[in-house]
């Protein structure tokens, strides 16, 4: 379902394609909501169906013909209620711990690589949302800055400040699991 808010919430800052939304998905949108080419087409469909996004179709080189969306007030109308309900958390799913927990039949050495992977990859996500953060408080984001520019001072503001604490939160999340893994391979090591 929050895939649909998802295209949805792209589309509110301007039009575009089919692929211009999977190349956020597997970029920008991705560090919050994933999806594949698979899901994204289908649901441009039902949301062009039920009237939330309009396409039209537009002639690139001589015979390539591609969508391009654009939210209608109906669309725009149901983001709004879906970005004003309470949060919804799903139940926890994550299977690097579950891994983990049933580790207890491995070698050590199995284990530290474990830890040491899972220390690298937090390492290098941290980096990517600092840049990513970066690029958009700097103002060299082109969507964001599409975004921004429909909207006044203090619309500009708040826009720019949502971002900045949804990943900064993420951030804190990546620092958490790094010194999370530093702790734990500290501990395999007094073993």
């Amino acid at each position: 379902m929050a895939l649909r808010y998802a295209i949805l919430g792209y589309l509110s800052s301007g039009p575009g394609s089919g692929y211009d939304l999977v190349q956020q998905m597997d970029g920008d949108l991705g560090w919050f909501w994933a999806a594949s080419h698979s899901q994204i087409y289908p649901e441009l469909r039902n949301l062009e169906t039920a009237g939330l996004i309009e396409g039209t179709a537009t002639t690139v080189g001589e015979r390539l013909e591609k969508r391009v969306y654009s939210l209608t007030e109906e669309g725009a109308r149901q983001l709004q209620a879906w970005t004003e309900k309470t949060p919804q958390y799903r139940p926890n799913r994550d299977a690097e711990r579950l891994q983990l927990i049933f580790a207890d039949g491995n070698g050590v050495e199995s284990i530290r690589a474990h830890l040491e992977t899972h220390l690298d990859h937090f390492t290098r996500r941290r980096a990517q949302l600092i840049g990513m953060r970066d690029r958009i408080l700097n103002r060299e984001h082109p969507r964001v800055e599409q975004r921004l520019a429909l909207k006044d001072a203090q619309g500009r503001e708040l826009s720019l400040f949502l971002r900045d604490i949804a990943y900064g939160g993420d951030l804190r999340r990546a620092e958490g699991e790094i010194a999370w893994a530093k702790e734990s391979l500290a501990r395999l090591d007094e073993l």
